[in-house]
C-alpha cells in the first residue's frame, strides 16, 4: 500500500476572490449639468452672436404663407382696374366723354381727331400711374394686397412666404409690370399657370409671388376652383 505525500504550505482552499465590477454612474441632475456648464465657460452666459450687417432682416407676413394662386389674382387684377377706371372716369367724365364722341365722329387723319386721340392716350398714361401708385401703395402697406386681392382673398408675399420688400413691390409695379406687358398675347401672365408656384414675369422679376391669405376664411374661398 502506497503512503500519500505530504502536502507542505498553506493550501488555499477555492477559487480565487473576483474583483466587484464598478457600479455605473448615475447621471447627473439638471441642475449639476447646469453647474457643470457654467464652470466650463467661466462662470459667463454666453455671448449673443450679432447679426451680419448684410444679412438680409426678414420681416415676417402678417397673414403667414398659404398656397400659391393664379386664378384669385386675375380676378383681382380685373377688379382693381375697373376701380381705377371708374374714379378716373368720375373726376374727368366730362373731358372723356368728349374726346371719346370726338374720336368716333371726327374723319379719320383730321385735326380734332388726332387731338382727341392724343388726350385719350394721356388719360391712359394717368391711369397707369394711378394705377402704379394705388398698387405699390397696398402691396407695400400691412395689407399686402390691393382692393381686388383683399376681395378675392389673395396677398402678395415673398418668394419664402415673408412680407416683401418695398423694392420688391416698387419693381413689380414697374418694370415688372412693363415687361410683362409688351410680351405678346398675354403669355408673361399665362406663363404662372404652368409653374408650381403661380409666378407670372414680374413675379420672377421682382421676387414675389400671390398667394392665399390665410386668415378670413370667407373671402379666401371666393375663385378657389381657380386657385
Amino acid at each position: 500500500m502506497t503512503a500519500q505525500r505530504p502536502t507542505f504550505g498553506k493550501k488555499v482552499s477555492g477559487t480565487p476572490p473576483r474583483r466587484a465590477p464598478a457600479g455605473a454612474q448615475a447621471p447627473l441632475s439638471p441642475a449639476a449639468q447646469a453647474f457643470l456648464a457654467r464652470e466650463t465657460q467661466g462662470g459667463k452666459p454666453p455671448a449673443a452672436t450679432a447679426p451680419l450687417p448684410w444679412a438680409s432682416q426678414e420681416t415676417p407676413s402678417s397673414f403667414g404663407s398659404g398656397k400659391p394662386v393664379w386664378g384669385r389674382r386675375v380676378i383681382a387684377r380685373l377688379a382693381d382696374e375697373l376701380l381705377v377706371w371708374f374714379l378716373l372716369y368720375l373726376v374727368f367724365n366730362a373731358q372723356l366723354s368728349a374726346a371719346v364722341s370726338t374720336y368716333i365722329v371726327e374723319p379719320e387723319g383730321s385735326p380734332a381727331e388726332s387731338m382727341a386721340a392724343v388726350t385719350l392716350f394721356g388719360y391712359g398714361l394717368l391711369f397707369a400711374f394711378i394705377q402704379c401708385v394705388y398698387n405699390i401703395a397696398m402691396e407695400a402697406s400691412s395689407l399686402q394686397a390691393t382692393l381686388g386681392k383683399m376681395m378675392v382673398g389673395a396677398v402678395v408675399t415673398a418668394k419664402d412666404g415673408t412680407k416683401p420688400s418695398l423694392g420688391g413691390v416698387i419693381m413689380r409695379n414697374t418694370l415688372g409690370r412693363f415687361v410683362v406687358n409688351i410680351i405678346p398675347f398675354y403669355i408673361g401672365y399665362f406663363i404662372g399657370l404652368f409653374k408650381a408656384d403661380r409666378r407670372c414675369v414680374h413675379d420672377m422679376m421682382s421676387g414675389t409671388m400671390v398667394r392665399q391669405r390665410l386668415p378670413g376664411g370667407g373671402a379666401a374661398q371666393l375663385g378657389e376652383v381657380f386657385a
